[in-house]
């Protein structure tokens, strides 16, 4: 009986034991389960992830440059400067804009003096006067003519010196010729047979103790090096002009064409000044004609459009001045500044950087077609700075854009990316590394 106990026994022992193992086996490969599981969502994670650098940019900012052409003569901000709108930060020297206000206005003041003197009939005295302003009205036309003569001129000459830089530079690459190419193979020729020549006398005495001292020693040495120096002039001359050669030619074509487009740029202006001093001398002779025959109401009323015109005039030409300073158009803090007093400063060419750097954004650099296609507004992004490499920003994209742009050959998109709580010690212009899950 009792064996029958203790079977019984060690049976449910032994049944306990393995369900035992049985329950640990199954909780081990549950673990190694959840743990592959893992590892695979965090591959997928990564697989899922596009990453990016790009810059941190003001939202509004913008390179300030000139209307017209003319030099720098002040300069009213410094970099970091804060401005407001319509602050003035560069003026330029203008001579020919002030020379049109300046004559603008003496075309009001003829225009409103002759309307006067229709309306209140002409003296002998007026008439002196106006017949004066039409002879410097007609000196203005000869010294404006004249002055556009010159530069019709300079722009000639300019053109010449351009062909005359082309044609040195095309000579001089069109070197060497076939012609010249035989020639000095043919020196060669002729130089190589005067060494096997002087070299078949040399053989012949060769023995002769004094060999040193024969001419026919002197004579292979002096063949020889006549060959070398047939080789060396045949290696020049097959080597062309150096590339330093034609650099040279090449900076005065430039430098000829730099001259040429200077020039030219002078050609509107002396037109202009023409044509103002044309119709100065139109105005002169029609107030002339004027006080001569006496005013209708019809000429009052023309004297009175043509004070008009002049007056709108003269505000253009205010205007135009005006636009050669460059003022501010918005708000913000000067970023760079690229000119310095005495500088030439050009139509197109910034002179400074401004911005407003209280909104910031980040824009992708690098940013690969392959991964735009993956990406929407509105989705989260992860920012890092190199300037604070233990912080990440959250953010989103705001703007993504239709059209690719190319640097170096891979073509790329340009993303906006708004980042919420940026550090105020971030800089315009700080390199960003942006990490967006987009899932495939």
């Amino acid at each position: 009986m009792k064996r029958v106990v203790w079977g019984i026994v060690i049976a449910g022992l032994v049944a306990a034991g393995w369900w035992g193992y049985a329950q640990w086996q199954t909780a081990q490969q549950a673990a190694v389960d959840e743990a592959a599981a893992a590892e695979a969502a965090a591959t997928e994670d990564v697989d899922n992830v596009i990453w990016a650098s790009g810059k941190l940019l003001p939202r509004r900012w913008a390179g300030l440059s000139p209307a017209y052409t003319g030099l720098v003569t002040a300069l009213h901000v410094q970099e970091g400067q804060w401005v407001q709108p319509d602050d003035l930060l560069v003026e330029l020297d203008v001579g020919l804009l002030a020379a049109q206000v300046e004559s603008a206005q003496a075309a009001v003041a003829e225009a409103e003096a002759s309307l006067a003197q229709l309306r209140a009939g002409a003296t002998t005295a007026e008439i002196a006067a106006a017949q004066a302003a039409l002879a410097a009205a007609q000196a203005q036309v000869s010294l404006a003519a004249g002055q556009m003569l010159e530069v019709e001129a300079a722009i000639t000459q300019a053109e010449a010196q351009v062909q005359i830089a082309r044609g040195q530079y095309a000579e001089l690459a069109s070197h060497p010729t076939a012609a010249e190419i035989t020639a000095a193979d043919a020196r060669v020729a002729v130089a190589q047979t005067a060494v096997e020549h002087a070299q078949a006398a040399y053989n012949l005495v060769r023995g002769d103790p004094q060999i040193a001292s024969r001419p026919e020693s002197l004579a292979l040495y002096q063949a020889t090096a006549a060959h070398a120096a047939a080789l060396a002039e045949a290696a020049l001359i097959k080597a062309g002009p150096t590339p330093e050669q034609l650099a040279v030619v090449n900076d005065q074509i430039l430098a000829a064409e730099a001259a040429r487009e200077m020039t030219r740029a002078r050609a509107p202006g002396s037109e202009a000044a023409t044509q103002a001093a044309l119709a100065d001398l139109a105005r002169a002779q029609a107030a002339l004609d004027g006080l001569v025959a006496g005013a209708t109401t019809e000429e009052i009323a023309m004297a009175e459009a043509r004070a008009q015109q002049a007056r709108a005039a003269q505000r253009m030409a205010e205007a135009q001045l005006a636009q050669a300073q460059v003022r501010a158009p918005f708000a913000g803090q000067i970023g760079s500044i690229s000119t310095r007093v005495g500088e030439l400063a050009t139509p197109g060419t910034s002179l400074l950087l401004l911005g407003d750097p209280t909104v910031l954004f980040v824009e992708t650099t690098d940013l690969r077609e392959t991964d735009v296609v993956r990406l929407r507004l509105g989705m989260a992004v992860e920012v890092s700075f190199d300037a604070l490499p233990d912080r990440l920003f959250q953010g989103t994209i705001s703007e993504i854009a239709p059209v690719s742009n190319t640097d170096r050959g891979s073509t790329n998109y340009t993303v906006r990316i708004d980042v919420t709580d940026l550090d105020p010690a971030l800089r315009w212009g700080m390199t960003a590394f942006v990490n967006i899950l987009a899932p495939r």
